[in-house]
């Protein structure tokens, strides 16, 4: 059965948008009903039907106007409304203005608040209809001033009214205005920021730096005072840092098992953004309890989603209580989606890495990483004293035989084992690389002596006398080991290399299965007998 797709989240544009409507249905609402009520009740005092009649339709509309159009807020579209509420607008307006042509005046100013208030939903096209629309009825509100005003209103209530209709129509367009130049500076802003961030995360490949960089953005963005990013680690099903802001809340957070913390879990798994405040009875409690001890009161729980797949989650938390409203929330989503997107470039980077660095079949250093820790090992000689640096050079003994009789699958396989037996003899600072084929190296660091890198290549060659187990069958092999060391700064990595390749040539010469130490005197004698040693 497959999931259901989930709709995509709100913009911060969109979700300021609806804010916006909602706040601008609520204002004209308020300012509908208090003009309304205003003008039924100058029409009770003195008696004047239209008074009473203009009152009565605009507070029925007003009272409309926050039922009605609320229910179009859910929908990802809402245009259509926009334009409803517009055009009811409009007519009321005229209408108003054709019953008391006295506050024609009041009622122009007010043809601005349609126009204003759809200003930020409409495309160019809804635009334009709706601006003429509205210049139509500018004109038909301003010739209803040639209305001769029968009115019951004495000359100074009749201003009164036409004042307040002023106060209220100049209140709303002047509100919008604010509203929408506020909401382009918050755009700017914003814009602002995911261009930075753009341009610091293009700036660097390393994971943690990446981390980092989006835990500060995610957490000045939403005015948080903390921000920890966790990366779900696929093999564990734990959540370990990724990064922080501030950076030292790294060194203080250990990997979450999702057992421990429920609450993460659910961020992850049903995607669902999570509040937490301490001061909530019905808070997770064991959140709560976090929050306690961080010194904090509010937690917001961000799910970190790449590709559809969920990747980890964001956590955010501040000492006070702070305003989250749709727009920080929906700028807080997509800055997520840029952490999710640096957790999956990071496992990418980490991935490309370790394929470049490391033999596909052994899983083994490969012949450039091995050089590179040779490289820093003997330079390191140099600030050490009594250290000594060795390289093994490994060749299995007849292997193309092996290859030949029992083929190339099992040859990689008994390579594959080869690989296991040499790490079951190194140490865990000691590096094994697959330098290709059948030859393998060893990099010993901080040895005691060369006759300790002696030692080390006979465990090698005792590591192989037991027979491997290849399809059933015991498959006998052995290894011939060249051993070359420096105690003392000054060697270069294809010198002390190529020594153990020449050492170990000489113990494929005198016999196989055995270890020989580098000397000066091999020089000569392995470029003529390289040729004759075979594998």
């Amino acid at each position: 059965m497959t999931e259901p797709a989930r709709p995509a989240p709100l913009s911060p544009d969109e979700a300021t948008q609806r804010d916006q409507f909602r706040k601008f249905l609520d204002l004209v609402t308020v300012a509908g009903v208090g003009f309304g009520s205003v003008l039924v009740a100058a029409g009770a005092v003195y008696g004047d039907p239209r008074l009473i009649a203009a009152g009565s339709i605009v507070g029925a509309v007003a009272i409309w106007i926050q039922v009605s159009p609320r229910r179009a807020l859910g929908r990802r579209s809402f245009e259509p409304t926009v334009v409803r509420v517009a055009v009811a607008l409009i007519a009321v307006i005229i209408g108003v203005a054709i019953l008391l042509p006295y506050i024609a005046f009041a009622g122009a100013m007010a043809l601005l608040m349609p126009v204003a208030a759809a200003l930020p939903y409409l495309d160019m096209r809804g635009l334009r209809r709706l601006v003429s629309l509205a210049w139509a009825a500018m004109i038909a509100t301003a010739a209803a001033t040639f209305i001769p005003a029968d009115t019951r209103l004495s000359p100074i209530v009749a201003d009164s009214v036409l004042l307040v209709g002023l106060t209220v129509a100049a209140g709303v367009v002047l509100f919008l205005l604010y509203e929408s130049s506020e909401s382009l500076k918050a755009s700017g802003r914003e814009f602002k920021r995911l261009f930075q961030l753009s341009v610091d995360l293009a700036e660097t490949t390393e994971p943690a730096a990446l981390g980092l960089l989006v835990a500060k953005h995610l957490a000045e963005a939403t005015g948080f005072d903390e921000c920890i990013i966790y990366a779900l680690e696929t093999e564990t099903g734990r959540l370990g840092p990724f990064g922080s802001h501030p950076v030292e809340r790294s060194l203080e957070t250990n990997p979450e098992s999702l057992a421990d913390r429920p609450a993460l879990g659910r961020a992850i798994h049903d995607r669902a953004q999570i509040m937490v405040n301490a001061d909530d009875e019905q808070a997770d409690p064991i959140e709560s309890r976090r929050l306690q001890a961080l010194g904090r009161r509010v937690m917001l729980l961000l799910p970190l989603v790449a590709q559809g797949a969920p990747v980890g989650v964001a956590e955010l938390t501040a000492s006070e209580q702070r305003p989250v409203d749709e727009r920080r929330l929906a700028l807080a989503r997509t800055l997520a989606f840029e952490a999710a997107m640096a957790i999956e470039n990071g496992r990418l980077y980490r991935e490309l890495r370790h394929r470049a660095l490391h033999d596909p079949l052994t899983g083994l250093a490969n012949r450039s990483l091995f050089h590179d820790r040779v490289e820093h090992a003997l330079a390191r000689l140099g600030r050490r004293r009594e250290a000594v640096v060795a390289v093994l050079f490994i060749d299995l003994d007849r292997f193309k035989a092996v290859n030949d009789s029992l083929g190339h699958a099992r040859g990689d396989r008994l390579l594959t084992l080869v690989a296991e037996r040499l790490l079951a003899v190194v140490r865990p600072a000691d590096t094994v690389a697959r330098l290709g084929g059948d030859e393998f190296a060893l990099l010993l660091e901080d040895v005691a002596s060369g006759d300790e890198a002696l030692a080390a290549g006979e465990r090698v060659v005792g590591a192989f006398a037991e027979p491997f187990l290849l399809a059933g069958k015991p498959v006998k092999a052995s290894v011939s080991v060249g051993v070359a060391f420096r105690s003392a700064a000054g060697a270069t990595v294809d010198e002390l290399v190529q020594e153990a390749d020449v050492a170990m040539y000489e113990a494929k010469r005198t016999g196989r299965a055995r270890v020989v130490r580098f000397h000066a005197g091999l020089h000569v004698r392995s470029s003529s007998h390289r040729a004759q040693s075979g594998g």
